[in-house]
């Protein structure tokens, strides 16, 4: 039998992820799993769900991924035969078909997955919790605003049979979703104001739910058991689609889930480049040179530094003033949270930034009109009048669309990395990345030059400034 370890003695939870402190009480050759067992795992996965992973730097959270690695592949058959051997130690994805032992059967799973003929897969989710799913998903409910981007990403599109809000107005980036059904009655697609009777009159084999950002840690588990309540025969995914530092993860998995592993992999290859050049080239700029700002929705309700729309402002090269009221170690650091305008001030931030609706701009929208109001809605407070970011008109209105998630972010990062370092990024230009995004993965006919208002003012004045 294999012992449970957990480490209690302040080392790094990153720590955990190696075959042999995941070691969980588990006994091979057919013997059951002992009760503990059922208490340690969901434990050991939400500790794992909640540390921030890049690409080269996390375990693909799916069962059968045996050897704890960042993929599924003949490496975790011969790990497998060791455990059951005694040669190896047990860990907690080795059980890949989930049925509470570890033998033979759990190599045939394995060895189904590789070859793409499962029938049931079993991952974690956004929130650390085991699930299944049964394959293949051919009918698919996606109430999740950047999930249902992704499933399109991976070549899907066509096994949606309803979103979650109203999509009619963005006929021009989502063509065929427009034409879709809609579950969520305005209500930011949480479930308690989705039509779970009609959801099920589609008969999907899956529903993909909007618990798809780091945040949903605070309220999840209570949004998922909505789902599970009134769902009882419908296999639930909650992956998170936005957080960049997670989404290399978390796309692979999808990939599983989908059947669209090759298209994942060519996703995340695109992905991984930008997103390792921007870090690779700001991660050694000196923390006193960074230029200071933050990313605001409403008047002062901004984004923390772990949230998607501050790992665009990190990523870039920039420095969150929203730091100085959450850490690294604050529930809220992944979240949304207002601050004191007197904070602002103090601060005295080099820019803001102020994220728009995906409502009043993007690719359906022509008329700057409304970004121009936001814009407008910074400069005339008179608090922010002696702000550098107002005085050297360095407050920019970026639109959801290139900042929200499904890798679309890797995009509003470009934006303000060109900002902040026109020299360093000389070779970067964020409207063509913007335009390869579109035409590889988006699959629409759309000049991102010429149509939609993503920024504000428009990029050409951020050139002149820079």
């Amino acid at each position: 039998m294999y012992v449970a370890r957990f480490i209690t003695n302040g080392s790094s939870i990153m720590n955990m992820r190696s075959p042999k402190l995941l070691s969980i009480c588990l006994e091979v050759s057919g013997k059951s799993m002992k009760n503990i067992c059922y208490l340690a795992v969901p434990l050991i996965l939400m500790l794992l769900a909640c540390v921030p992973t890049v690409a080269e730097d996390f375990v693909l959270e799916i069962y059968g991924n045996a050897n704890m690695d960042e993929y599924l592949n003949d490496e975790d058959l011969r790990y497998l035969e060791g455990v059951i051997a005694g040669t190896n130690e047990a860990t907690m994805l080795c059980d890949a078909n989930f049925d509470g032992k570890i033998d033979e059967s759990d190599l045939e799973q394995v060895s189904a997955i590789l070859e793409g003929r499962e029938k049931r897969l079993t991952y974690v989710d956004i929130l650390g919790e085991p699930e299944t799913v049964n394959k293949p998903i051919k009918r698919l409910v996606n109430v999740g605003y950047n999930g249902i981007e992704m499933t399109r990403i991976l070549g899907a599109e066509d096994i949606l049979v309803a979103g979650g809000e109203n999509r009619s107005a963005h006929k021009k980036f989502f063509p065929k979703l427009a034409q879709l059904p809609f579950v969520a009655g305005g209500s930011g697609a949480k479930a308690e104001g989705l039509d779970f009777e009609k959801i099920i009159s589609l008969k999907p084999d899956a529903v993909q739910t909007n618990i798809e950002r780091a945040e949903a840690r605070l309220g999840g588990l209570a949004q998922k058991s909505i789902f599970k309540q009134k769902l009882p025969k419908i296999p639930i995914i909650s992956l998170n689609m936005r957080e960049q530092d997670t989404l290399v993860k978390n796309v692979r998995t999808y990939g599983y889930i989908l059947d669209r592993e090759a298209e994942a992999e060519e996703f995340i290859s695109w992905y991984s480049k930008y997103y390792d050049l921007f870090r690779s080239r700001t991660s050694t700029i000196a923390e006193d040179e960074k230029p200071t700002g933050f990313f605001e929705y409403t008047p002062y309700y901004c984004y923390a530094s772990g949230s998607r729309l501050g790992q665009v402002l990190l990523l870039a090269g920039g420095k969150n003033i929203v730091d100085k009221e959450v850490g690294p170690d604050d529930s809220m650091y992944s979240a949304m949270l207002d601050i004191d305008p007197e904070l602002v001030v103090e601060e005295d931030p080099r820019y803001i930034f102020k994220a728009v609706s995906s409502w009043d701009t993007g690719y359906d929208i022509d008329d700057p009109a409304k970004m121009e109001a936001n814009h407008e809605s910074v400069i005339n407070r008179t608090e922010l009048g002696n702000t550098k970011a107002v005085k050297e008109d360095n407050v920019y209105c970026i639109s959801f669309w290139i900042v929200s998630g499904a890798g679309n972010n890797i995009i509003g990062t470009a934006y303000l990395a060109k900002l902040f370092y026109p020299d360093l990024f000389s070779d970067i230009d964020p409207e063509a990345i913007h335009q390869e995004y579109v035409d590889r993965f988006c699959r629409i006919d759309f000049d991102v030059k010429k149509n939609g208002i993503f920024v504000y003012p428009s990029y050409d004045r951020w050139q002149a400034g820079a």
